[in-house]
């Protein structure tokens, strides 16, 4: 594989990764065109959309064009750490084709920082948090961290199974809201039912999108901004019909 050809596939890889990540589009871009020229290419042009990354690259005679398909898997601060570095790298210390190479294997195979039963049970410790500062007060709080922690697990196992986001958010929220409802009415109500109805599906909350979509939309990439706002309103619609198929359960069997 010539050098050109290294540059660009090297980089639609760096451009994939991110993309699934959780980078908005301005990241993507710039990465992918800096590990392209430190790479060798002279000249490096990406372009993003909401499921495909694309380059052009040019050394003065050649100009070689791809693409790859890269979707919206998740949000994971540590790859992008790790990229931001080996891009850095790449620039400072002239690393070949053959060492990125070796780096994004590792990166891409990178195990969890935390394993899954943690990062289920801080989501849930999340919510807990959010609704006592709410006013739910104890008992509203541990309904919470018991119905957080059980429908993020629901969203982890079918995320993993590939489900349609709106599939796995509404179910998550149905599960998590089904248990502070029904601890709610089992109780026989409580003042402070709302403030933890409210914090329930508060985990669910698509923060990175709607920051990424804003961020798409401030710096002229309107049409990945608009997926990403679009996106973040499915998630928020979803969460709301399944908090609601919740409670319109509960009230029935009540």
């Amino acid at each position: 594989m010539s050098d050109l050809a290294d540059a660009l596939d090297l980089a639609l890889e760096v451009g994939e990764l991110v993309q699934l990540s959780g980078g908005h589009t301005s990241r993507t871009v710039d990465q992918m065109e800096r590990i392209a020229r430190a790479l060798g290419a002279q000249e490096g042009h990406a372009a993003i959309s909401s499921v495909n990354v694309a380059m052009t690259v040019s050394d003065g005679a050649t100009r070689l064009s791809a693409g790859r398909h890269a979707g919206h898997l998740g949000i994971n601060f540590s790859t992008l750490t790790a990229l931001e570095r080996l891009v850095d790298d790449t620039e400072a210390h002239g690393l070949t084709a053959a060492q990125v190479r070796a780096r994004l294997t590792l990166i891409r195979h990178a195990g969890r920082v935390y394993p899954p039963w943690l990062v289920m049970l801080a989501l849930g410790g999340s919510s807990a948090a959010f609704a006592v500062l709410f006013g739910a007060g104890l008992a509203g709080a541990l309904l919470v961290l018991v119905g957080g922690t059980l429908g993020a697990t629901v969203r982890h196992l079918l995320v993993a199974r590939h489900k349609p986001p709106f599939v796995a958010v509404t179910s998550a929220a149905f599960v998590a809201a089904l248990v502070v409802a029904g601890g709610i009415a089992w109780g026989g109500g409580s003042p402070a039912s709302e403030p933890a109805m409210a914090a329930a599906t508060l985990f669910l909350v698509p923060g990175v999108p709607m920051l990424n979509g804003t961020a798409d939309l401030l710096t002229a990439h309107y049409l990945n901004g608009l997926v990403r706002l679009a996106m973040s309103a499915v998630i928020i619609g979803s969460a709301a019909a399944g908090l609601a198929a919740a409670v319109g359960v509960v009230g029935w069997l009540r």
